[in-house]
């Protein structure tokens, strides 16, 4: 009878602490703090500290507290580990590790002390020593770092400096507190590091060696990049230079990254790989000839009613809407969508002041037509020269898209169709530029691919042509059999690719050949 009273009491009296401390919020404040330190949330950290410590160090203090001693550690992100047990005390030990710039990772184990309020509220006692692993009671956080080191330069392709030239040095940004163009896309490699102490009071915790700046060399030729600015003139417009093989950017002039339009017909280059690749169409298929096709009882017109249709390389060399709209629908949204994508829309180029070149959702494809209109860069395709040289170049390349760079350090290669569908591809592009509309880009002993565009900026179906109603698109690469270069050339508000873009082209390719 005894034994089973004493083993009744001890059962209880284990079951009422259980209780206390399933109801102690002291660890759950801890967990709380570390919790809002972890995602940076001062405000929620400061609330949770108590009414003596917030006296003792108002919000304000609290807050450049922990910005003065992030800013010397150059703090840039908490990791704490699991948070330990409620201790006598109110003590509680949490593992954290603080990851820094230039110091590495500051590991350590804060103990911190936790209390309730009269209404049972969980509270953090704060000092200033909470703010790192290892930092003590009055020791502040310094860091004394050494001289700036010399600033790296930026090349152009033939070792002359990129801003040497003005056209280079629109590229190359300038220097500063906010630095643009490839001084701020390169700061860090280009500015090195200088020599740091960091210290808490008088200890020393780390040391580290300052690095030189170095230098990048570009892959802009200054010859090239001045021939595309002289051949587009005085032209609203811009050129892209790409090597096909390895993804260089060998020029940018005007409005080469900045100011994506329709790209009219010459996005047929996808439309005409889509097909091949996902067997909607073969190069024995035929199409009729007819001024329109209908799609979702829409009529889809070639340019000026023109008659259009027979093979596909003679669909592609006359750039038939008629043909390609409903070749773009029997793909389909998804997968034209898709292989967009794989050829370089919808991506951020890794070059300065670059946008965006966008197609359609598939949601936004929601019929036959918005599919067949985007199959031949209308809709609301926009591209800039960059992404159809780019384009181009992934033709030229055999199917494989290296995304365009500007310094050959990183190169980003995926197969976008096969060899044999690119080599397809290709063979029309030349017979576009042999026997189609892009014959002003023939270049006497070299074969150029090409396609010609000319998109419209309003519809133009049932109005008198004029050149300010379209914008003119040329993509080419030669030579066709062993590309070395890519080119794009868009001139908006000025007519017909094949008349307005397809010579300046030509001039481009022969300077980069």
């Amino acid at each position: 009878m005894a034994l089973v009273a004493v083993a009744a009491v001890g059962f209880g009296g284990y079951a009422l602490v259980r209780a206390q401390l399933d109801n102690d919020e002291r660890r759950p404040a801890v967990v709380a703090y570390v919790e809002a330190w972890k995602r940076g949330d001062y405000e929620a950290m400061y609330r949770l500290v108590d009414a003596k410590s917030q006296a003792a160090n108002p919000r304000i203090s609290f807050l450049a507290d922990y910005k003065r001693a992030n800013e010397a550690a150059t703090t840039e992100k908490i990791a704490p580990g699991r948070v330990g047990p409620l201790l006598s005390g109110g003590k509680v030990r949490v593992p954290v590790t603080v990851q820094t710039d230039d110091f590495g990772p500051i590991r350590g184990e804060i103990e911190f002390s936790a209390s309730e309020d009269k209404e049972g509220v969980g509270h953090v006692a704060w000092t200033p020593a909470l703010r790192l692993p290892g930092l003590k009671e009055g020791e502040d956080v310094t860091r004394k770092s050494g001289a700036a080191p010399t600033r790296g330069n930026i090349y152009a392709a033939g070792g002359k400096l990129l801003d040497s030239d003005p056209l280079g040095a629109s590229i190359a940004g300038t220097v500063g507190e906010k630095p643009t163009g490839l001084n701020r896309i390169y700061d860090e490699r280009l500015s090195g590091k200088r020599s740091s102490t960091l210290r808490f009071g008088d200890r020393v915790i780390s040391r580290v060696k300052g690095t030189k700046g170095k230098s990048v060399t570009t892959t802009i030729r200054l010859g090239l990049q001045r021939t595309a600015n002289d051949a587009l003139g005085e032209s609203l417009g811009g050129i892209a230079v790409i090597k096909p093989s390895d993804g260089s950017v060998l020029a940018l002039a005007g409005l080469a990254v900045s100011a994506p339009q329709p790209p009219g017909s010459s996005f047929k280059i996808i439309t005409a790989a889509a097909a091949l690749q996902y067997k909607k169409a073969t190069m024995g298929s035929s199409y009729p000839e007819r001024t329109y096709a209908t799609l979702s009882g829409a009529k889809l017109r070639n340019a000026s009613d023109e008659v259009c249709g027979g093979s596909l390389t003679n669909s592609f060399a006359h750039s038939c809407n008629s043909v390609f709209g409903p070749l773009g629908a029997k793909v389909g949204a998804k997968r034209m969508y898709d292989i967009a994508k794989k050829f370089g829309f919808m991506e951020q180029p890794d070059i300065p002041a670059a946008k965006v070149s966008t197609i359609p959702t598939v949601k936004e494809l929601k019929d036959a037509i918005a599919v067949g209109s985007a199959a031949i860069g209308q809709n609301t395709d926009n591209a800039t020269p960059l992404q159809m040289a780019s384009v181009a170049a992934t033709i030229a390349n055999k199917g494989v898209r290296v995304k365009p760079h500007l310094s050959g350090t990183k190169r980003v290669r995926k197969r976008v169709v096969s060899a044999k569908v690119a080599g397809q591809v290709r063979d029309m592009m030349v017979a576009v530029v042999q026997s189609g509309t892009g014959r002003a880009a023939a270049i006497p002993g070299v074969t150029v691919a090409g396609k010609t565009g000319t998109a419209e900026l309003v519809s133009t179906a049932d109005i008198a042509q004029n050149a300010a109603n379209t914008t003119a698109w040329f993509v080419a690469f030669a030579p066709a059999s062993n590309p070395k270069v890519a080119v794009a050339v868009m001139l908006p508000k000025a007519g017909q690719g094949g008349t307005s873009a397809a010579p300046i082209a030509k001039r481009v390719l022969q300077a980069a050949l």
